[in-house]
């Protein structure tokens, strides 16, 4: 039996708001209902056991999303191995459909279950970036600090509008550069950034009955490298009558997501 999800599925609040425009309580049943229909992708032995609300006691954590799909629901539960007894933990949108890039790590940033956590560190381009690790919970204790890993990097749109190009005059001609950047956000987490990117594909998807475009994104560049991410945007974030393209500068806040290429 599964215990309410309760305010845990709140610590995502703003994650999930991001692709449903819906009010919180419909956005936890949709959360809820994902998880019915949702497989076990891992379960991890916990260190210590933990007190559910049942009375119980977990041994593990168990996380369930959809078997497909470039956006799945992540759902991390608390569960018994001996019964079928369990509890919601946490739950975010999971970007399976991610760019790989090797990261090393400078710094690692942990909850106080050491469940869910952010990689602090530089892309092979020499980029310096925060994100979110989806896959904390299973390989957060196999990381090293200074070792290198290749992490598949996704981002979630708060906002996004088209932004002109900007000129640089040089010389005798006035040329355009696009200035992608990732800045850290005055007000939120260290995944969260303000951005200047350029579009390089961007094709709609259907997704629990409304629509996300999926993006190739330039966030980022070092002389002739450059740092792309897949970026998801819902409709109710995009401007009205707005559709991304190739070749478009956009501009917003997204949150950063990981998670780590296993062989």
């Amino acid at each position: 039996m599964m215990e309410k999800a309760g305010a845990v599925l709140d610590s995502h609040a703003a994650h999930w708001a991001s692709i449903y425009p819906d009010a919180p309580e419909a956005i936890r049943a949709r959360i809820k209902s994902a998880a019915e229909k949702s497989s076990i992708i891992a379960q991890v032995e916990l260190d210590e056991e933990r007190a559910m609300p049942n009375g119980s006691n977990a041994d593990m954590l168990t996380a369930m999303a959809e078997a497909d799909g470039d956006v799945r629901h992540m759902v991390l539960l608390l569960t018994e191995s001996k019964s079928s007894s369990g509890c919601f933990l946490s739950a975010f949108p999971f970007a399976a459909g991610a760019i790989a890039h090797e990261v090393t790590i400078e710094d690692l940033q942990c909850d106080g279950s050491g469940t869910e956590g952010l990689i602090r560190g530089r892309t092979e381009d020499g980029a310096e970036l925060s994100f979110f690790d989806a896959l904390f919970f299973k390989n957060g204790g196999e990381y090293e600090v200074g070792e290198s890993y290749q992490f598949a990097l996704s981002a979630f749109a708060y906002s996004l509008r088209p932004q002109g190009l900007k000129l640089v005059h040089g010389g005798d001609h006035t040329t355009a550069h696009p200035l992608d950047m990732l800045r850290p956000a005055r007000n939120g987490s260290p995944d969260d950034y303000e951005y200047r990117a350029t579009v390089q594909h961007a094709y709609p998807m259907r997704f629990c009955g409304g629509t996300l475009w999926r993006m190739r994104v330039t966030v980022a560049r070092s002389g002739q490298s450059m740092v792309d991410v897949a970026l998801y945007a819902a409709e109710h974030v995009l401007p009205q009558g707005y559709r991304p393209k190739p070749g478009d500068e956009i501009t917003g806040r997204l949150w950063l997501q990981g998670y780590l290429v296993e062989d």
